[in-house]
């Protein structure tokens, strides 16, 4: 289970209507759906690789984010996978923008850095479910060894 840590929120208003925390777990969940707006991020799972997961109990979200608090500073990793054929700089500027956007625009907090990970290039979709139908053979004869 995720370590739920509440970053501290300053509001610019000048009343004192009560406190606000916000958890990191919020944070990821912004991260992770603006960078699936990106076009060319492979964010979406097939259905066979869903019911496949779901049936195994594995998580097979595409876009994994991890939110680091540090003197008062945000930093933010995303990991992604990438379409074939589109521009991975391109995308991880795109990323590191909306991002921090969309996480300004509903919290109010500044985002200090967001580190983007590309950990592959998606080429098929039959090739991500062949991938799949592998771990979770693999996962399979773990079980029953």
């Amino acid at each position: 289970m995720a370590k739920i840590t509440e970053v501290p929120f300053e509001t610019q208003a000048k009343e004192n209507l009560g406190e606000i925390k916000i958890t990191t777990g919020v944070l990821e969940s912004i991260a992770a759906q603006a960078a699936s707006e990106i076009e060319g991020v492979a964010s979406k799972v097939t259905g066979f690789q869903k019911e496949v997961g779901n049936f195994l109990g594995m998580d097979r979200d595409r876009i994994n984010t991890k939110i680091k608090t540090e003197n008062n500073s945000i930093v933010v990793d995303v990991e992604i996978r990438v379409h074939y054929g589109y521009s991975v700089p391109e995308i991880a500027i795109a990323i590191q923008d909306k991002v921090k956007e969309q996480i300004l625009f509903m919290t109010d907090l500044a985002v200090t850095e967001v580190n983007v990970h590309v950990m592959s290039v998606e080429t098929e979709t039959s090739e991500s479910d062949a991938s799949i139908v592998e771990e979770a053979v693999e996962t399979i004869g773990e079980a029953f060894e």
